[in-house]
């Protein structure tokens, strides 16, 4: 059977934005980052980083980390496979992850993640696989992701997102909310007032996408969703926007190099 998690520290000496563009994934994600000069997005939100900060990413959440300089960036990974609370007696730990609406209760500030354990624990992860370099399934590092599940779901203290007034923020939120909607460059110009040329920098700058290739991801993502329900291709497709199966088709071969194969889309 296949790790239901794995675990990783990377270092990255001079980062570049251009590496770092908005993405989702089917699994859970916690970022424990160590260091850098960068925020996080999650959504229409976005979190200024520090040292011993935890980032909780739930599924299908889109996200990216913002480098404000080439500060070398080193960060701890944890992905978690829904599937993991269930093979390992922990279902109830899941509930932090499940009921919370997409952008909220992402962050965990430095202070929180040590007084509630969370630091020791990776701390002892680390220690026990040798610097993260061995992520198999041996009962003392399932029993170690355990608990720090455990910890993540008795937190209450997350951080709120950074104040901003950043016109690409409303048009994020409006994005998730219609995304299933024809939405076009002239559309979001008359409804937020503001030059489509600047939208298409400013919305760039910060997701690395264009506004385009975000929808285009909104709506794949959500078939995946529907499809995991059980709906048929062709309705899910329609329901997350799609024109039709053969928008859907151009869509996901444009997006992942190769067409979609019905058995495991």
């Amino acid at each position: 059977m296949e790790s239901c998690y794995t675990i990783g520290e990377s270092f990255t000496a001079a980062p570049t934005n251009a590496y770092f563009q908005l993405h989702n994934h089917n699994d859970y994600e916690i970022l424990f980052f160590l260091e850098g000069d960068a925020k996080y997005v999650v959504e229409d939100k976005m979190y200024t980083l520090e040292p011993g900060d935890l980032i909780i990413i739930r599924k299908h959440e889109f996200h990216r980390i913002y480098h404000n300089s080439p500060t070398p960036y080193r960060r701890a990974v944890l992905m978690v496979s829904p599937a993991f609370f269930q093979e390992n007696g922990c279902t109830d730990y899941e509930e932090q992850f499940l009921n919370s609406a997409p952008g909220t209760g992402n962050k965990i500030a430095a202070d929180a993640v040590r007084s509630s354990g969370l630091y020791d624990a990776f701390l002892r992860y680390r220690k026990y696989s040798e610097g993260y370099r061995l992520s198999a399934d041996t009962p003392v590092l399932k029993s170690v992701i355990v608990e720090i599940l455990y910890l993540i779901n008795r937190i209450s203290c997350f951080s709120s997102s950074d104040c901003s007034t950043n016109p690409i923020k409303s048009v994020i939120l409006y994005l998730n909310n219609n995304y299933d909607t024809s939405v076009t460059l002239d559309s979001l110009q008359k409804r937020f007032f503001i030059s489509k040329y600047y939208l298409c920098r400013e919305f760039r700058k910060a997701t690395g996408l264009t506004v385009h290739e975000y929808i285009r991801r909104k709506r794949l993502t959500r078939v995946r969703e529907l499809r995991s329900q059980g709906l048929r291709i062709n309705d899910a497709a329609l329901e997350a926007g799609f024109n039709d199966y053969s928008s859907f088709y151009r869509a996901f071969q444009k997006e992942y190099g190769m067409p979609p194969r019905m058995d495991v889309f």
